[in-house]
């Protein structure tokens, strides 16, 4: 989970729209800020793919206060410990990036 300390502007959740489509095999948007996606290993930088399909399965998801399932943000916080010491911010939003995957290309 990547914190962010402000929300994501919806000009750069399109751009993030955008690249994910133009980097993808199969792209659906399960909501605004939520995308499940084969990603081409290729458009990663990645050009030996070990002898597999190159598409990975990855699932891209923005969360926080107006945007995705500000439930699972919460609950993602409720027992944290203090974290603006630590990273000198207090997290309003998160991005979440789940690799489906685990094989040697996947750790490339």
């Amino acid at each position: 989970m990547i914190e962010l300390a402000e929300p994501v502007p919806p000009g750069s959740i399109q751009k993030l729209r955008d690249l994910l489509v133009r980097s993808s095999s199969h792209f659906e948007e399960k909501r605004v800020g939520e995308y499940d996606l084969n990603i081409h290993a290729e458009s990663l930088g990645i050009a030996d793919t070990g002898g597999i399909d190159g598409r990975r399965p990855v699932m891209v998801s923005l969360m926080g206060p107006g945007i995705g399932d500000e439930a699972v943000f919460e609950a993602e916080y409720a027992d944290e410990v203090d974290q603006e010491p630590l990273i000198g911010f207090i997290p309003t939003h998160a991005v979440d990036v789940i690799a489906f995957c685990n094989r040697p290309v996947d750790h490339a």
